[in-house]
């Protein structure tokens, strides 16, 4: 609003200069005095355009333009009027002010031409000085000052210049409305610019915000984890078949008793004959009836106290799953392969913990130590360990999105195509990779040395993986 403002008093500095020069070599004393009171009601009138404007449009709501007091009512009902029309009050505010704005800079034109002719003053710098002082005064006295007392008490400013606005609110209502509809129109026909926030952009926002200060260290991970969460697929995080603890049909009540009392699991699979013959969920709390009973005497045919297991497939993604879990009332699900074997299994908590962390109670044991580090810079690791968590304790990249395995153990059957042997080496990457031990065909340990650059630390402790 203030640059077209502006450039009409420099035109009209210009356009008014030869006509002063050529009318009259002398200066009307009566005149000048009306030109100058002009000027100075020309800055009024801005400075109540402008004030309005952010009067009116900083009011929070039509519910606070409500009094209690009569003599307010009115008033407050003029306001309100005027903001259900908020386009076509906003071109009322802006013409008035822009003709103020344009009244001013005439007469001081008349009267800077008058005195140019009168004193024989040089043209370029009478009307250069003009320009300074004329501008700096709309600004300050018409703009600035005036929007800076409208936006401490945006109410009591609008009432008391509702009036005022209201007048020229309905006096200037064709010209205003037009104005409303052909910026409307305009709005609609010109392209809308791509305002969409991408996922990495709130990463990067986090990141920010984490080193500003704004949020946590553990609040930034949970909003990256909830960002990576629909692209995580179930192999990620699920439990693998050799970890799995399952129940036999063959199993007595005593020995069902046991294995919830060692590894104090809530919910075990059940399977007849391996782990691919699965045939439902049993629950700890299902067995609770028969705990008091003569348990060498007691048989109990699992399959009537089974639930029905939930099958998915290894690649189905964490948000699928969970919406899963919602419809089925159901915590655990059964991961399949592609022949309709048994890959594993995944929990709720499994989820949650990819979101927020690992959740540990009092019953929990001390979380298993997955790896070692030596003083001459080496590690040993143990190979279930997750290659995602590796990547932030070594401080280098071993893993991409084509990779069809999570774990150290599983880089190793890659890397050596076979069952590798103890001592073993495998370089990949830059490391020096070692078998420690194997066991039943099964990488246990393996230990590892980065070549080439020092070992950096973690930048936050790395996430267990089951």
């Amino acid at each position: 609003m203030d640059i077209p403002n502006i450039l009409l008093l420099i035109f009209s500095f210009f356009a008014q200069a030869g006509d002063i020069i050529e009318v009259s070599s002398s200066i009307d004393p009566v005149g000048i005095a009306v030109q100058l009171v002009l000027i100075v009601v020309g800055l009024f009138f801005s400075a109540l355009f402008s004030g309005s404007e952010v009067a009116f449009f900083s009011l929070s709501g039509q519910e606070g333009v409500r009094s209690k007091d009569e003599a307010e009512q009115s008033t407050d009902q003029l306001i309100m009027r005027m903001l259900n029309q908020p386009r076509r009050l906003l071109a009322t505010i802006l013409i008035g002010n822009t003709f103020a704005n344009i009244v001013t800079s005439v007469l001081a034109a008349v009267v800077t031409g008058s005195v140019v002719v009168y004193f024989g003053f040089s043209q370029f710098w009478v009307y250069f000085w003009e320009v300074i002082i004329l501008t700096f005064t709309i600004l300050i006295l018409s703009e600035i000052t005036p929007k800076i007392i409208a936006i401490n008490e945006p109410l009591k400013n609008a009432r008391k210049i509702s009036r005022f606005i209201y007048f020229f609110y309905v006096m200037l209502k064709p010209l205003s409305s037009i104005i409303a509809n052909s910026t409307l129109n305009l709005e609609e026909r010109l392209p809308k610019p791509n305002s969409k926030m991408t996922s990495q952009d709130i990463m990067t926002m986090a990141e920010v915000s984490e080193r500003e200060g704004s949020i946590k260290s553990d609040e930034r991970e949970i909003i990256e984890n909830v960002i990576e969460f629909g692209s995580t697929s179930v192999r990620e995080i699920m439990t693998s078949r050799v970890n799995v603890v399952a129940v036999s049909i063959n199993d007595s009540l005593d020995e069902v008793l046991s294995l919830i009392r060692e590894k104090g699991l809530s919910r075990m699979p059940i399977y007849e004959s391996d782990l691919d013959s699965i045939l439902g969920i049993i629950h700890a709390k299902d067995v609770l009836p028969y705990i008091n009973a003569d348990i060498e005497r007691t048989t109990i045919n699992w399959r009537t106290i089974a639930r029905k297991a939930l099958f998915i497939p290894a690649t189905k993604k964490l948000d699928d799953l969970l919406r899963d879990f919602q419809q089925e009332k159901t915590h655990i699900a059964i991961v399949v392969d592609e022949y309709g074997g048994t890959e594993g299994l995944i929990t709720l908590d499994d989820i949650l913990e990819e979101i927020v962390g690992d959740i540990s109670d009092e019953y929990d044991e001390v979380e298993e130590q997955l790896y070692t580090r030596f003083r001459s810079g080496g590690y040993l690791f143990d190979a279930k360990i997750d290659l995602d968590d590796m990547e932030e304790i070594l401080d280098c990249e071993l893993t991409s999105e084509d990779d069809d395995f999570e774990t150290l153990g599983g880089l190793m059957y890659h890397l050596t195509e076979r069952i590798p042997n103890v001592g073993e080496r495998v370089y990949y990457r830059g490391i020096e990779f070692t078998i420690h031990s194997v066991f039943n065909n099964r990488v246990r340990k393996v230990r590892a040395k980065v070549q080439g650059h020092n070992v950096k630390s973690a930048k936050k402790s790395p996430k267990s993986k089951k």
